[in-house]
């Protein structure tokens, strides 16, 4: 919107992230503007759509292998380098909005099935209708992908490790009231073959026939390939940034699920504006984030000299 050449390079093969590849079926409530939801996969189709017509370029099925930083300059502003898997592209900024949690955590008992009616993501609606499903784990994502079940007519049992269950209230609240069975502080022991199901033991000695298994219990981190960009880390492996959205590299943003807390897609689309708006203005004023960074600490250290003068 603010007549610059914009490309965005995704690994998979289309675009839309989490809510295409995890959730594509499920209804997403907590978007302003859509008070009947709308699903992952929608969502992503309407964004795209926006984003072609913006005249955002895209390159797809291409991985970020790194980021170098290079000699070359345009109107003082230092150029990088963004190497993929197909190729490398010259710019003046880089946002990296790749989400934190890249791959679904596994469970070792299940995994070892090697079955196609265990799922880390949450099947399509044809695949659990009228079925007897166990869902694994208590956040947002499995409470979710219970009402999904119970939503068409299936059975759920929620197996919960903790003492309590970690997702909203009223998610929780509806798995109760359309009948869902919630198994706190119990895990799976022993996972087998039972004729077309998969018998589950679990650590309460019962055993339970399912027709299929979700696991949503959590990511894995992206570590690694932020580790390989030469950026500063948080303790929990995600991307440090300043107030500014800027990483320890200058030129180089991180928004959403990278860095952030609150894992919300209003929340990651806040700041991948933000982000935006702060790289535009550099390019336009270079320094211009430098100059303000340097205003900030003089405040603050003013803040500090008053703080101190009152405590005398």
């Amino acid at each position: 919107h603010r007549g610059l050449t914009t490309l965005i390079v995704e690994a998979k093969d289309k675009p839309g992230g989490q809510p295409q590849f995890l959730y594509a079926d499920k209804r997403i409530v907590d978007i302003p503007g859509f008070p009947d939801g709308i699903t992952g996969e929608e969502l992503s189709q309407r964004v795209y759509r926006q984003s072609v017509n913006a005249l955002v370029q895209f390159r797809f099925r291409e991985e970020l292998v790194g980021i170098e930083d290079t000699d070359e300059t345009e109107k003082d502003d230092s150029l990088r380098r963004v190497v993929t898997s197909k190729g490398e592209y010259l710019c003046r900024k880089v946002i990296i909005a790749c989400g934190l949690l890249h791959y679904p955590r596994k469970l070792p008992r299940l995994d070892s099935l090697k079955s196609k009616k265990v799922y880390y993501k949450i099947p399509k609606i044809g695949d659990y209708q009228d079925l007897r499903v166990a869902v694994v784990g208590g956040g947002d994502s499995g409470l979710d992908a219970a009402v999904m079940v119970l939503e068409r007519h299936g059975e759920v049992d929620l197996i919960i490790r903790g003492e309590e269950v970690a997702g909203k209230a009223d998610t929780l609240s509806r798995v109760k009231a359309d009948g869902g069975t919630i198994r706190t502080s119990c895990e799976i022991t022993a996972a087998e073959f039972a004729g077309d199901a998969l018998a589950l033991t679990l650590s309460d000695n019962s055993t339970h026939n399912f027709d299929l298994v979700i696991v949503q219990i959590g990511f894995l981190s992206a570590k690694e390939t932020f580790q390989r960009l030469d950026l500063r880390l948080n303790n929990d492996g995600s991307i440090a940034i300043d107030p500014y959205f800027e990483s320890s590299r200058r030129g180089i943003f991180a928004v959403g699920d990278v860095h952030g807390d609150i894992k919300l897609i209003a929340v990651a689309w806040a700041e991948g504006i933000q982000a935006a708006i702060y790289a535009f203005k550099e390019i336009t004023s270079p320094f211009w984030l430098n100059e303000k960074r340097l205003r900030d600490q003089q405040i603050a250290m003013i803040g500090d000299k008053i703080s101190q003068a009152a405590v005398r």
